[in-house]
């Protein structure tokens, strides 16, 4: 679990509805999303974070989902290249941003890295590799990471859009997991909460600052949570998930 004192957010663009979704997907009701985008912020608040606002982006549909954009390693902020081409823009705006908060290392093209694909446990940082993460970006984080007590460890992403779409930590060496999507093996150390497959957007959780928040809609899964002891709290998104968004998505915590 992060322990944490400030969000980095993005306001949910006029465009939202323009933004990249899984084929089949329902229509984004975008006014929906801005106040469902406003509740995660007050729930962040409420949790102890203070927010940085960067500043919208209406010519970029995507642009609410800043964790694409840079992962943050202990004091270092890493710049991602995105692995949608539509989505490489928005990250200018949020390094100018975070330039005032850590130093920035960059990964370089032709190297891709959705910051959806990383997770970070301890000193060991998890990379999917998926369609919009690359293994060129292993080899650069190593790099970039060289020197510090980081291990850098690829799992391979199959059939779901990032890494974080299907395991997430919650904390006391615990994940939600949702089976079929990753390989085990590279996560054997750890405990899971089994996320079934109807609820699916269950497996990407918020754990910070002592609580977990939960995706609403995932009875099964919070209440597993809940019984290994985590304290809860449930938040809407269900405009996000429409564009494959989790809670993950919307943030960048440090």
């Amino acid at each position: 679990m992060i322990t944490a004192t400030i969000a980095l957010v993005r306001p949910v663009p006029t465009t939202f509805n323009r933004a990249i979704q899984p084929p089949g997907a329902p229509p984004i009701d975008v006014s929906l999303a801005v106040h469902q985008h406003h509740l995660y912020c007050a729930a962040l608040e409420e949790l102890g974070l203070s927010l940085i606002q960067v500043e919208p982006a209406d010519d970029l549909p995507d642009s609410c989902y800043v964790e694409d954009t840079a992962i943050i390693v202990d004091d270092l902020a890493i710049m991602a290249n995105p692995g949608a081409d539509s989505r490489r823009p928005e990250a200018a705006a949020v390094e100018v941003v975070l330039r005032d908060h850590k130093p920035i290392a960059t990964i370089e093209p032709p190297a891709t890295l959705d910051g959806g694909d990383v997770l970070k446990i301890g000193d060991r940082l998890y990379v999917g590799l998926s369609r919009r993460t690359g293994r060129e970006s292993i080899d650069q984080l190593r790099r970039i990471l060289e020197g510090r007590d980081i291990e850098v460890i690829p799992v391979a992403v199959e059939g779901i859009l990032h890494l974080k779409s299907a395991c997430t930590y919650l904390g006391n060496d615990t994940l939600a997991w949702l089976p079929g999507h990753l390989d085990e093996r590279a996560f054997s150390r750890y405990r899971t909460v089994q996320v079934p497959k109807e609820e699916s957007q269950a497996a990407n959780c918020l754990a910070v600052n002592g609580k977990v928040l939960v995706p609403a809609g995932a009875p099964s899964t919070k209440a597993a949570i809940e019984a290994l002891g985590f304290d809860i709290m449930e938040i809407d998104i269900s405009e996000s998930r429409k564009a494959g968004g989790g809670l993950t998505c919307s943030s960048i915590i440090f």
